[in-house]
């Protein structure tokens, strides 16, 4: 099985630094296979026979012993990820003068919150949930502030999630297949 492994809030500002290149070598250490990293946001894929509960306890025990500083992760296998990211929206990346996030719902999140968020979405955002990911459209740069997306951050739902542009989402999809 093909697994993708989403790492939050690392190597942002010189923060929370983990080295791609260490992290596939402790993973390959722990038995998986053919490690494969991208970029340096904390991305990576790789193969185990193992069920997925597993991988995923075996992947924080490595995390909590390796770094001094928590790091949240979602482990998604490759039919999950590909059935997230299949017949996507036209607006999903559509009009590149406008941000389009991919916000993936990390484990324990609070699914309540998606109310909250659907009754907030306004002129300047849209929103599609899927089963592990929020698609997500916003203005970029002109009215941003009046946008949901640049309100995400004071929420406490924005420790929930991880997130990747959609070129990293879509680069990803190809890394899984």
């Amino acid at each position: 099985m093909t697994y993708l492994l989403l790492l939050r809030g690392i190597n942002v500002g010189g923060h929370n630094k983990v080295v791609m290149k260490e992290l596939k070598v402790s993973l390959t250490h722990l038995g998986f296979n053919n490690v494969v990293s991208y970029i340096n946001s904390g991305n990576l894929i790789f193969e185990s026979p193992l069920p997925q509960s597993v991988v995923a306890d075996k992947v924080n025990q490595l995390l909590a012993t390796k770094y001094e500083f928590p790091i949240v992760s979602l482990v998604i296998n490759e039919y999950e990820y590909k059935a997230d990211l299949k017949k996507l929206p036209t607006w999903w990346g559509a009009d590149e003068a406008l941000r389009h996030n991919a916000l993936f719902l990390l484990p324990g999140v609070d699914r309540s919150y998606f109310d909250m968020i659907k009754s907030r979405i306004g002129e300047y955002d849209q929103v599609e949930f899927r089963d592990h990911v929020i698609l997500w459209t916003s203005t970029l740069k002109k009215d941003f502030s009046k946008s949901l997306y640049s309100k995400l951050m004071k929420e406490r739902f924005y420790k929930d999630v991880t997130i990747r542009n959609r070129n990293t989402a879509l680069k990803l999809l190809t890394l899984v297949s």
